[in-house]
């Protein structure tokens, strides 16, 4: 016998429904047929009361109401009316007589209605307007509609009663029914799924089903075929990959939609050095992605890298570990779609690769603090033999920015100056090519020892004052971004070096100013191009 749970669930209630259907189909027959006869037979008597009225009234007197009122008294006497009232075109009352009429001349003007009948009463009010009465007034009649006797068997509690029968009836042949084409081959295919849930593999050992025609019966066909299918399947794959998922080196992890696990292998607890499927909801296992440094839990990880190979990072009671995290969906169409996140430790590579990114880093550091320091000890020894040389003066003219931009090249390739702009209009000064470079160079040198701390910014302004004379400047501060180490460089013998130089070409050091944000600025005055027409003009008068 069918359990109670699924008698309720799936035979009692089409049961349930068949009787309440029968039922209401029947009593809404019954009330439609009664309901019908009702209309007509008022249709019918309304006609039959304006036949009798406007037969009764002499078409000599019909605009009358006194005379319309004593032929509607007479039809009160014999019985052919009860009552009524009249109106005239404007709505005002003329004439009653009989009984009360209940329907009033507002709520025809608004409603349209002609038959008026109060529920639960025998009688109703009929109003004729002027053109159906032919005469100028509105007539409101009270009639006697009686009862309908043509339908007394299926009136009232003897309807319910007939429909009570039909639906007990339904419901009886409909539970039938049910049991024996729904319940009986249902029951079967549950004792079978109940077997093969236990052991998947020997889902085709039992006899095959059989069932009656119809959806019932290809429905459990159906489940034949399926049920062979899945034990050939389950034998031959799934044994199979369970098999090598369990002994697999990788670790498996299967997350659900939700974000829940709920499979790991034996390698899975190896890796993240616990069981993930008890201790999850406890302690969830949160990755950080190591290209981007983003934590995520598993939910947002799955969501984030859906496909692909990403390095990761995880706690552990041991410590932090790293491995190498491929991730997959499986059935990404369907409604529960599974993510499977296969791992591998890569820990002591990823250690080795730290050690020898971080060895490299240094080396590179390195490096870039000899070239530095290459560039210093460069300057030092140019300076040191421009003290040495004591050049001779000369009465060149020419411009200096090629020298200003080789110094800031050469410094920049150096690591030493991160940024730098020349600006100026770039006269022409005089002395020689060699003193005009050593002064250029050394004023940026100067500038570039007096900040201290590396790498710098500079800039380098050459200006023209008047004629005779124009300006070296060199602004210079400690770059955006960190230090890089201090500058070894000898301040003093730079300004030394400097203070000889702008001397070979008859120059002017005013001053070396450091202001409290740390900005160096060194101001050279040097001879301009009127010192070449001064020396033209005195060698056309020597001549």
């Amino acid at each position: 016998m069918a359990s109670p749970a699924f008698h309720i669930s799936t035979i009692l209630r089409p049961s349930v429904f068949a009787f309440g259907a029968v039922l209401v189909a029947l009593l809404s027959i019954t009330t439609f047929v009664r309901d019908q006869d009702d209309e007509h037979y008022l249709e019918r008597r309304y006609a039959d009361v304006g036949k009798i009225l406007s037969a009764a009234i002499d078409p000599r007197f019909q605009n009358k109401a006194d005379e319309i009122t004593r032929v509607a008294e007479r039809l009160v006497v014999i019985g052919a009316i009860r009552g009524g009232v009249l109106y005239d075109g404007s709505g005002h009352e003329q004439q009653v007589f009989g009984e009360h009429i209940e329907a009033s001349f507002n709520s025809v003007m608004r409603t349209g209605h002609t038959v008026f009948r109060p529920a639960g009463s025998s009688k109703a009010d009929f109003y004729y307007p002027p053109e159906a009465s032919l005469t100028p007034f509105h007539i409101f009649l009270r009639v006697d509609v009686g009862e309908i006797g043509s339908l007394e068997t299926i009136r009232d509690d003897r309807a319910v009663i007939i429909a009570l029968g039909g639906g007990a009836a339904a419901a009886a042949i409909t539970e039938m029914v049910m049991m024996l084409m729904v319940w009986w081959p249902l029951h079967r295919v549950r004792a079978v799924v109940e077997a093969m849930l236990q052991d998947p593999a020997a889902a085709d050992r039992t006899q095959p089903l059989r069932a009656w025609g119809g959806e019932v019966g290809r429905l459990t066909f159906a489940f034949e075929c399926l049920r062979s299918m899945l034990a050939d399947v389950w034998r031959t794959r799934v044994m199979v990959a369970d098999t090598i998922i369990e002994s697999s080196p990788f670790a498996v992890l299967q997350i659900n939609g939700d974000g829940h696990p709920f499979f790991a292998n034996p390698s899975c607890a190896r890796l993240f050095g616990r069981d993930i499927l008890r201790t999850n909801e406890v302690s969830p296992l949160m990755l950080r992605d190591v290209a981007s440094g983003a934590r995520h839990g598993l939910k947002a990880y799955v969501d984030i890298y859906k496909s692909g190979i990403r390095p990761v990072e995880f706690p552990t009671p041991n410590g932090p570990k790293q491995a190498l995290i491929a991730s997959l969906v499986l059935g990404a169409e369907t409604r529960a779609p599974v993510n499977v996140l296969v791992g591998v430790d890569i820990s002591s590579l990823y250690g080795g690769r730290v050690a020898a990114e971080a060895a490299l880093k240094a080396g590179m550091e390195d490096v870039a603090k000899a070239t530095t320091r290459t560039f210093e000890y460069k300057q030092m020894l140019e300076a040191c033999l421009a003290l040495m040389g004591g050049g001779k003066k000369s009465h060149d003219h020419l411009q200096i920015t090629s020298f200003v931009r080789e110094w800031l090249d050469t410094a920049a390739e150096a690591k030493a100056v991160q940024a730098s702009e020349v600006e100026g209009e770039d006269p022409e000064l005089a002395g020689g090519a060699e003193n005009l470079r050593a002064v250029a160079r050394f004023a940026a040198f100067v500038a570039y020892t007096q900040v201290g701390s590396l790498p710098i910014d500079m800039r380098i302004d050459i200006r023209g004052i008047d004629f005779e004379t124009a300006v070296l400047q060199v602004q210079a501060r400690a770059a955006s971004g960190g230090t890089k180490g201090a500058c070894v460089a000898d301040t003093n013998l730079a300004l030394a070096a400097l203070k000889a130089a702008v001397a070979r070409v008859d120059g002017q050091l005013p001053e070396v100013e450091k202001d409290d944000n740390g900005t160096v600025v060194v101001r050279v005055v040097l001879r301009g191009a009127a010192e070449r027409m001064q020396t033209t003009m005195k060698s056309k008068t020597a001549q």
